[in-house]
């Protein structure tokens, strides 16, 4: 009698314990909907926002020029800020990086915005082993029926690495001269660096706006010792050697009839601020017009936007202007300028 009042307790105690552990498994998938559900109105409302903004970046993309073009590039770029950080928190958000595998098993598998991968870049195929025998009955008798191949975008870190040229000296017997190798020819005189590392801080510097202390806090991290001081000797030596190709470009550039001009802020780095430079930009493209002369752009750099420097710029040059409505322009367009006045096409 006492055994089966024990098996009863037991039993007894084995229900209450399953239906504890119902309980808490249905808590936990309420819960996992619930959050799977807060986590939907959330991107459904952060796509929408998305897509107001895309229309609205959109739309300005196609109205960049005119009088207010200054204007609207700022509020062009603080849009852009603004649909970054939407699209940060909206991935943030999505259910399949939910740090509850409960709410991440739910999600649904989302492809938004993925573009396939370019066919031109390498490929390294990682075929994982397959197995020898069937998971089911242990047969070995298996034979392929196809493969799954998932592609991962991956980078491979910057490397650096010290070129040695040597130069071997030899010696005559007869007449006893030493005869050697002309010494290689380097971009800047005496400089340690090669072409693609001068190339590199020069795209960073003027394409992405890097200064050059924190180029060299970057160079640091990777285990190269480039002070400040060294990287502007390099810029500036490079400025000087690349001077002739820039007078080349100029030269081209304004024996067109015909130029587009506009000008573009740019972030300057100043004594414990930051201020904003202008850098004019004029085109020449005749293609649209039948013409074959190769298409180029001739940059001059400003701290400030007076009218007096697309004037210095064009002295000169006569043929039509298309340029927006700022009032630098009209002085190339006043009556008896020399040569001729600029024909206005804005």
């Amino acid at each position: 009698m006492t055994g089966d009042t024990d098996d009863i307790i037991a039993l007894r105690a084995a229900l209450a314990a399953a239906e504890a552990r119902a309980q808490v498994a249905e808590l936990r998938a309420s819960t996992a909907e619930i959050r799977a559900t807060d986590a939907e109105a959330r991107a459904a409302s952060a796509e929408a926002q998305i897509a107001h903004l895309k229309h609205l970046i959109a739309r300005m993309r196609q109205d960049r020029f005119g009088a207010s073009s200054e204007r609207g590039r700022r509020l062009l770029a603080q849009l852009e800020l603004e649909l970054e950080e939407l699209e940060t928190t909206l991935a943030e958000d999505a259910p399949e990086n939910a740090a509850d595998p409960a709410v991440r098993a739910t999600a649904p598998r989302s492809n938004r915005g993925r573009q396939p991968l370019r066919a031109d870049l390498p490929r390294e195929r990682v075929v994982i082993p397959a197995p020898t025998q069937c998971p089911c009955c242990g047969s070995d008798r298996l034979s392929k029926l196809g493969e799954s191949v998932t592609e991962t975008l991956e980078v491979i870190p910057r490397q650096f690495k010290v070129i040695q040229t040597v130069r071997e000296k030899f010696t005559c017997r007869d007449c006893e001269r030493i005869t050697q190798p002309p010494a290689p020819f380097h971009p800047i005189a005496r400089g340690r660096a090669g072409p693609w590392l001068l190339s590199t801080i020069l795209c960073d510097k003027f394409l992405q706006h890097l200064p050059l202390n924190r180029q060299s806090d970057a160079f640091a991290r990777e285990g190269i010792d480039l002070d400040t001081s060294t990287l502007a000797d390099w810029v500036g030596a490079c400025t000087a050697t690349l001077a002739p190709l820039t007078t080349l470009i100029r030269a081209h550039v304004l024996a067109a009839q015909r130029l587009h001009a506009d000008d573009t802020t740019v972030p300057v780095l100043a004594k414990g601020r930051t201020v904003t430079g202008r850098l004019w930009n004029y085109v020449r493209d005749d293609h649209p017009f039948g013409g074959t002369a190769p298409p180029a752009v001739w940059f001059r750099y400003s701290r400030d936007r007076k009218g007096e420097h697309p004037t210095d710029h064009l002295t000169g040059w006569t043929g039509i202007l298309q340029s927006d409505a700022y009032a630098g322009y009209n002085t190339l367009a006043k009556p008896g300028r020399q040569p001729a006045p600029v024909v206005s096409a804005g």
